[in-house]
């Protein structure tokens, strides 16, 4: 072989191997619904801001949208997964095609807060209580409490359907209603403004909260998928928990938030509701979802298998320990 053509045949070699390589970077992208920014939402974005995703071979682009709204646009594959657990658990009960792939926290962390003025759960009559959505997690929470306390949710409240928290802090701020529920970075911030607590929803319902669901179309279609997402979040979540300082800037950037004391009181409190591991075990679940039955008035013998596919996160947390990976 002569010089030029030994030469030209590096050329070609190159450029298959450039080509060879570009194809095997290939990512997929993956789109997350969320209706308020809780644990879930905190480890998808640290996965994918200190590259955990990259290696997934995956970007995760994340879309605030209301849960009931969020569960229609995953059935007819517009987003691919969302993160409000309690909204799944119920449509899982109710017969909606949809199950969950990770568990983050198992207890609901959302506290009820109202008006200054208002010091008591018995004082919310004929008031104005917020919710995301006529039947979501948050919604049957709410209930729940307002029945434990000896209050008749349709006829002793007026149960008012305005979304995220964007809009119910607001609403709340200007008097607009009378109290509503708020996961821990919220509730956190109302309290400093002088808000009322009333009582933390795990006192009267058993509901998870933190999670990562999809359809389960989806989970038959494309798990491998599902097994890279899961495990670029459980990355996410074990950083979170273990590295406090670079977590709280994270969660300040995500909760526009300038006061470090306060994010660091909201960091304390999430961290011990987190479920790190990303499962609980099956008594309790079971327990969940029989309280959901009972809830939703479902008489249907349902599974825990019938709700969650735990089975990509057990896998991903035993590859994870394997290999000694560690943030």
């Amino acid at each position: 072989m002569n010089c030029r053509k030994m030469v030209r045949w590096v050329v070609v070699w190159a450029l298959f191997s450039l080509v060879a390589v570009d194809s095997s970077l290939a990512i997929d992208n993956l789109r997350v619904a969320y209706p308020s920014l809780n644990i879930s939402v905190f480890a998808l974005i640290i996965a994918q801001k200190e590259g955990y995703m990259k290696e997934e071979g995956l970007n995760v682009e994340l879309l605030s949208i209301r849960g009931e709204i969020a569960i229609r646009t995953t059935l007819a594959g517009d987003v691919d997964f969302f993160t409000n657990a309690g909204s799944a658990l119920a449509a899982a009960v109710r017969g909606i095609p949809v199950k969950l792939v990770t568990v983050f926290q198992d207890k609901p962390g959302w506290d009820l807060i109202a008006q200054p003025g208002i010091k008591s759960i018995a004082q919310l009559r004929g008031k104005n209580i917020a919710i995301m959505s006529p039947e979501g997690s948050l919604a049957v929470v709410a209930r729940e409490i307002l029945r434990k306390n000896g209050l008749d949710p349709a006829k002793d409240v007026n149960l008012v359907v305005m979304g995220g928290d964007s809009v119910r802090f607001p609403a709340l701020q200007t008097k607009a209603i009378h109290a509503t529920l708020f996961n821990t970075g919220m509730s956190v911030r109302a309290q400093k403004e002088g808000f009322t607590k009333l009582g933390n929803a795990s006192e009267y319902a058993n509901l998870i909260e933190g999670g990562l669901a999809t359809s389960s179309d989806k989970i038959k279609q494309n798990p491998e998928k599902i097994f890279r997402l899961v495990r670029g979040a459980i990355k996410g979540m074990s950083y979170f928990v273990g590295k406090r300082e670079p977590a709280l800037n994270y969660m300040m950037d995500a909760l526009r938030l300038k006061d470090r004391e306060l994010a660091a009181a909201i960091y304390d409190i999430q961290t011990k509701l987190v479920l790190r591991e990303g499962f609980s075990d099956d008594k309790a679940l079971q327990g969940i979802i029989e309280d959901m039955k009972r809830t939703t008035k479902v008489q249907r013998d349902i599974k825990v298998g019938d709700v969650f596919d735990l089975s990509f996160v057990k896998k991903a947390n035993e590859e994870l320990k394997t290999s000694g990976w560690r943030p």
